[in-house]
């Protein structure tokens, strides 16, 4: 079992534990010995790396990220599960487009803490993968991660990449974690879209592998903007930030959601204007997309943010969205009882 030292990243640590003997698991998790002989035994002869860590090492790289650097350290692996504190995410070579993102998402959802859903994602991994063929000596491309997918357009189809995040070193402060709430739980719910809307766009769906490569911008920039923030101590323009991009991403994700835009995508047939539909959802987008990378040029030269992208028209344009937001809000707690209809 491998301990890290102060000279590495948590990254370098895993990679260095992967190698050993399949299994890293952080000193900093609680009981990191006993989860580290139990994954070992559960993982047996499968071609699974694992790896666990605690909240601190989102500091260094996202769950989705750290997938990538592990997948790219060993190629001959060929599913990657990675725990950071009760977040999972996995991708594999061998297993369909984000099904090993699908299995450990519901593991998470479905498991009582995340030694139960580390549990429950490698019995699934192992249980949809193939049978072991001899003339599949080449595990090909790392496939199904929600963060850090790169659409490639490639004659016949789209081709999904991994794109690798840099390390960095540095340890983080215990307690902290550079995504506020609501922000990671809506840039978590994007990696999902990410992965949703890649698998449409590799079957076919007109515009969703475009789509994927908005989505997954947006996740990657709204966690560098934090990380940043952070970094340059900026607490006052962090608070806020967290007020205004919770509230922003919160009508993004509704208006990217399975039911609303990839619907359309997907059955275009189906929606009354469903041009109309798309296009004002991918101008939002954009629009958004534009002024996040603007906001983090400003954290750059400790200039003050500025937010001019609001999402309130693109909601109130639609019903759908209309009614959306509103039910979100009233599991939220912040509105009164549902409108009785026109």
């Amino acid at each position: 079992m491998i301990i890290a030292t102060e000279a590495q990243g948590y990254v370098d640590d895993a990679v260095d534990g992967i190698a050993e003997d399949g299994v890293y698991v952080s000193s900093e998790v609680p009981g990191a010995a006993g989860l580290h002989d139990q994954l070992v035994a559960q993982i047996g002869d499968e071609s699974i790396g694992v790896a666990v860590f605690s909240d601190n090492a989102a500091f260094e790289a996202s769950g989705p990220d750290i997938v990538s650097q592990l997948a790219a350290a060993h190629p001959d692996c060929q599913t990657i599960i990675v725990a950071v504190g009760d977040d999972l995410s996995a991708g594999s070579r061998v297993l369909d487009q984000g099904e090993a993102m699908r299995i450990a998402n519901q593991a998470e959802t479905a498991a009582g803490d995340v030694d139960a859903a580390l549990t429950e994602t490698i019995q699934g991994v192992i249980a949809a993968s193939p049978a072991p063929s001899a003339e599949a000596s080449d595990a090909g491309p790392f496939i199904g991660i929600a963060l850090g997918v790169v659409a490639l357009v490639a004659a016949g189809g789209v081709v999904f990449g991994i794109a690798r995040a840099r390390r960095r070193r540095g340890r983080a402060a215990p307690g902290k974690h550079p995504l506020p709430e609501p922000v990671r739980t809506h840039v978590h719910t994007l990696q999902g879209l990410t992965a949703d809307y890649a698998r449409a766009g590799a079957a076919g769906v007109p515009q969703a592998a475009g789509v994927a490569e908005q989505i997954d911008v947006i996740a990657r920039n709204t966690a560098e903007l934090f990380e940043r923030l952070d970094r340059k101590g900026e607490e006052g323009q962090r608070a806020t930030a967290a007020v205004e991009y919770g509230e922003t991403l919160r009508k993004l994700t509704g208006a990217l959601d399975r039911d609303y835009l990839l619907d359309i995508l997907t059955h275009p047939d189906l929606w009354d204007d469903p041009a109309d539909r798309v296009q004002e959802v991918r101008a939002a987008v954009s629009s958004f997309s534009t002024e996040l990378v603007e906001n983090i040029k400003q954290v750059n030269a400790r200039r003050g943010l500025h937010f001019q992208v609001s999402l309130d028209g693109l909601m109130g344009r639609r019903k759908e969205l209309q009614e959306w937001d509103r039910a979100f809000e009233r599991a939220d707690g912040d509105a009164g009882p549902a409108p009785l209809g026109d």
